[in-house]
């Protein structure tokens, strides 16, 4: 294979001279130099031969070397590239210089380049990287090698030219940025020193995509797919349109640009002088072989089976880390301590070539909450220089860690991580995603209020979770170490749950769970355990179901513990949604794959969880609790949270009076409430739907209740039509849930279609 390109780190801007006029561009521009600090003597040997290979040849810099700026720069309008003057090489500084020049494309910049000397004279922004190709780029059939064997993924809209130069068309989409937002205060600064990861709050997708021309001497941003596995590409200056060129940011690292579906920003720049149609307008780029790390790293990830699956979701933080493990995940909190006295730290921000420590915010021995909130907004934010390790002060266990962060794929978000015992407030999360980091993993979820911090807490309220549930939707990873009575797991917290490794990869093909309640009194497994095995075992062997069946339960003992065992030992998938009953003597059970665990006063939420998400609900004999969820899962069904579905109601013995089922009189005050009420004289009506109630089935056995349940799997519009339930009610309540992200199982979309 030919030799990878040499890609350097970021360089820095210096020696920035005044703002003239670029008359042909139509644009503002400076001169500046820059310079790459610390290089190896492999670096400036080769920049030096390039170098006086081009003026004995008389053939331009670029045509042997680039620079690829920075993605937020060019995503702003700010343009970097070579002018042409031969680089400067130190050995006595250790540095190589290039002069070039910057423009300010956008003409929302166009008052924002004199800003560039303060924030770039002490060489303290990063500006771009050099890119060197050793050899020639991957040709055709390389190209069409790697795309079958899946480590490369293109849209549908590309060619592939005989000398390997691949051409992608523009998707219909367009950013824009808020010329409001960016004449406030140190917004400009803000963009420039943290690059795309300052953007959040400027840049949006634009709703009416591409204009039908790119005006000339204009700007735009636009986007393409692609999922480049293992190769590095870059990107040709020129486009497909005569005088539309690419701005600097131009490079895109294998492992790192994957996801097909996840956007690729294009900077554009219209320097013609006439409008150029943007139906078909193209970006160029080669592909090239990738260097020994990433080949490393691409054996391990793009797994044969599973490598277009990872491509196309994009590699993910856990692809790359060993953050499943508990031997691994403990390496990040190794100086993090659960309390000041303890003597470590609060904790830690990771990112590729850099470690933040933060420390406890203290006053007189006093832990301040409120101040440690905000010192970590600080040091989010860039604004503390203390406790900032790069380099050889990085300790040597941590850096292959940070080094696989720079490959992490998708949206790149995930490449910075915040470690903590416990987890922060949820306003302080939202700071964290604010400020570009994608991962926070913690040991715990605070202090109990009133309590302290040992042993680690772990429930939420409903607060936190809700937070939880929608910086996941956006795109952060959330991950537990739990370490209780001698055992340690990992957990993600995903789709609302916290999950095992395992359960995030079982989790997506559940479409169809059963919640059992009942009472957590440990008496009962002895008439219980044999019927609701062989009960769960036929549920799991149903054709319809297998592996897309799951059970849910409260995590506790009694029924709960006799249900998540059997499921166990059947390996039927286990969701495990507590409350804090620890105070009563209950010791929650976290050997589910799948498990959320609240505070009490956050019970609705814990019940809304258990309720949207189960299809059926088996009520085995409870007590308060279990009356309690009756009531509850009856009203989410009334009010179309829930699917029309058999509810079953169940006593094996006949614990009700004079030996009747246990559940009766319930059944018989909801049958009284949903009919014609009348009396005094007056004539009240229903007081809810009848349909609700013909949902409710009592039943002696479990054999019993498994019959009525495998009669509306094979057939849920005979159900519906038989109980008096419209499909209109149906469709409402399926649409309802599809917006909570809850999946349909196919049965019921099936019955639905067929009406």
């Amino acid at each position: 294979m030919s030799a990878s390109p040499l890609i350097t780190g970021d360089g820095q801007l210096v020696d920035i001279g005044d703002v003239h006029y670029n008359d042909e561009l139509a644009a503002p521009q400076t001169y500046g130099v820059m310079r790459f600090a610390h290089t190896s003597d492999a670096l400036r040997g080769l920049v030096r031969d390039l170098r006086d290979r081009a003026a004995r040849e008389a053939r331009p810099l670029t045509d042997f070397m680039d620079i690829s700026g920075r993605s937020g720069h060019s995503r702003i309008g700010l343009d970097i590239h070579l002018t042409g003057e031969a680089p400067m090489v130190s050995d006595a500084t250790r540095t190589v210089e290039l002069p070039v020049a910057v423009t300010a494309l956008n003409a929302v910049l166009a008052e924002s380049l004199a800003d560039l000397r303060s924030l770039c004279g002490d060489g303290g922004v990063d500006f771009g990287r050099l890119f060197i190709p050793r050899g020639p780029a991957v040709g055709r059939a390389e190209i069409a090698e790697a795309i079958e064997r899946g480590w490369l993924l293109l849209p549908s809209r590309h060619s592939v030219a005989e000398d390997g130069v691949v051409e992608i068309v523009l998707e219909n989409l367009r950013y824009v940025l808020s010329a409001r937002l960016l004449g406030v205060g140190r917004n400009f600064a803000e963009m420039v020193v943290k690059g795309k990861h300052g953007l959040g709050i400027f840049q949006s997708l634009a709703p009416t995509g591409l204009p039908a021309r790119l005006p000339a001497k204009d700007f735009m941003v636009g986007a393409v797919h692609i999922a480049l596995g293992p190769f590095t590409a870059f990107l040709n200056r020129p486009t497909n349109r005569d005088g539309v060129f690419h701005l600097a940011s131009r490079l895109l690292d294998g492992i790192r640009t994957s996801g097909i579906s996840t956007p690729r920003q294009v900077e554009l720049y219209n320097s013609g002088d006439a409008p150029a149609p943007t139906d078909g307008l193209a970006v160029r780029l080669k592909l090239y072989p990738p260097d020994g790390q990433v080949a490393r790293l691409a054996e391990r990830v793009l797994l044969p089976g599973r490598s277009r699956e990872v491509l196309a979701a994009g590699v993910d933080f856990a692809d790359l880390t060993d953050i499943f493990s508990p031997t691994g995940s403990r390496a990040l909190f190794d100086e993090v301590a659960a309390d000041p006295s303890d003597g470590g730290i609060y904790g830690r921000v990771l990112m590729p070539g850099k470690m933040i420590t933060i420390p406890w915010e203290q006053e007189e021995g006093v832990w301040l909450q409120e101040f440690q909130w905000r010192l970590i907004y600080e040091y989010a934010r860039g604004n503390v220089p203390e406790g900032v390790l790069e380099g050889e002060e990085i300790p040597k266990r941590m850096r292959p860690f940070l080094d696989d962060l720079k490959y992490v794929g998708g949206e790149q978000k995930l490449s910075k991580v915040f470690v903590a015992d416990a987890l922060p407030p949820a306003d302080t999360l939202r700071v964290l995603k604010r400020n570009g980091i994608g991962v926070v993993a913690a040991r715990g979820m605070g202090c109990h209020p009133g309590k302290a911090c040992r042993p680690p807490f772990f429930r939420m309220d409903q607060t936190l979770y809700e937070e939880l549930v929608r910086l996941e939707g956006e795109g952060m990873r959330f991950y537990l170490l739990l370490e209780y009575n001698g055992h340690a797991q990992v957990r993600e917290f995903f789709r609302g749950l916290w999950v095992t490794r395992e359960g995030k990869e079982h989790l997506p093909r559940i479409h169809t769970t059963m919640a059992m309640f009942g009472s957590a009194c440990d008496v009962l497994g002895p008439v219980l355990e044999e019927p609701i095995a062989a009960f769960l075992q036929k549920m799991r062997d149903h054709p319809r179901l297998g592996e897309g069946f799951a059970v849910a339960h409260g995590s506790g003992p009694g029924v709960m513990r006799i249900v998540d065992d059997a499921a166990a030992a059947l390996g039927i998938f286990r969701l495990g949604v507590g409350i804090d009953a620890e105070e009563i003597g209950q010791i929650p059970n976290f050997e589910p794959e799948a498990v959320a665990q609240f505070t009490n006063l956050a019970m609705n939420t814990r019940q809304d969880i258990l309720d949207r998400r189960s299809l059926f609900k088996i009520f085995n004999l409870g007590g308060f609790g279990t009356s309690y969820e009756v009531n509850m899962a009856l009203t989410f069904l009334k009010i179309g949270q829930c699917l029309p579905a058999p509810y079953i109601f169940i006593d094996p013995v006949g614990f009700g009076p004079n030996g009747e089922p246990f559940w009766r009189q319930t059944l018989e005050q909801f049958a009284t409430l949903s009919s014609d009420l009348a009396g005094g004289g007056h004539v009240l009506g229903p007081l809810g739907p009848r349909w609700v109630v013909n949902c409710c089935h009592e039943v002696r056995t479990y054999e019993e209740g498994y019959a009525v349940m495998a009669a509306f799997v094979d057939d849920p519009a005979a159900y519906w039509r038989e109980r008096g339930i419209a499909f209109s009610r149906v469709r409402f309540a399926r649409d309802n849930l599809k917006k909570a992200g809850v999946p349909i199982a196919p049965y019921i979309e099936e019955a639905l279609e067929g009406e």
